[in-house]
């Protein structure tokens, strides 16, 4: 059974799993009206976010996101690594870490991507890393989407020493410079969570 803790393991997906574009620095802000990663809820409502990435030339990008948390929290992620092409198929390799103000737990996670037409496929290897003294546990997680002129599909499913999967449909456009995203979130019996609809909306700025 996934192991509670797991309900503070938050991240923007979307950042261990896409690209920039173009090179460069920019930044973004948004709200979700509840937030979800990966099938399992971080929040009891609304929560703000925001980062600030850069990517260079030769592919190599890094980053910082954050979100406000329930009960005060504020969690920030620390990634980084290098993307680039091969014919068709695009490929990113690169380290997030997860980290938190009012928690002593932090996650670690060696983060693939690989996308090909319509679908992408990422391969996680995580730890979760508890306080001095209690024992450390090995995670594995793995999602297939496929993607549409702005309509996506997502199976997931977590491995080793957490359980569970779960199945992501939205749909996310952009209207007058913001970016809008709404989905709706089925997870298994095993992530504790009940079936929700998310809506989220950002601005991304270039420097």
């Amino acid at each position: 059974m996934m192991k509670s803790t797991t309900k503070t393991l938050i991240a923007a997906g979307l950042l261990s799993a896409s690209v920039m574009a173009e090179a460069g620095l920019s930044a973004n802000i948004g709200a979700m009206s509840d937030y979800y990663f990966r099938g399992v809820d971080q929040t009891t409502g609304a929560s703000m976010m925001g980062g600030v990435d850069y990517e260079a030339d030769n592919g190599i990008y890094v980053g910082l996101w954050a979100a406000d948390l329930s009960d005060d929290d504020v969690e920030y992620d620390i990634y980084g690594g290098y993307a680039g092409e091969a014919g068709d198929i695009s490929y990113s390799l690169g380290y997030t870490g997860y980290f938190y103000t009012e928690s002593d737990v932090d996650f670690h996670e060696l983060n693939l991507n690989l996308g090909y037409s319509f679908f992408n496929l990422e391969v996680t290897l995580g730890t979760e890393d508890q306080p001095s003294g209690t024992t450390e546990a090995d995670y594995s997680f793995v999602g297939l989407t496929g993607e549409y002129e702005g309509a996506y599909l997502t199976y997931g499913t977590f491995g080793k020493d957490y359980d569970g999967d779960y199945v992501e449909l939205g749909y996310g456009m952009t209207y007058e410079g913001l970016d809008m995203n709404l989905a709706y979130i089925n997870p298994d019996d095993t992530l504790g969570n009940a079936d929700t609809v998310t809506f989220s909306i950002s601005k991304s700025f270039d420097f």
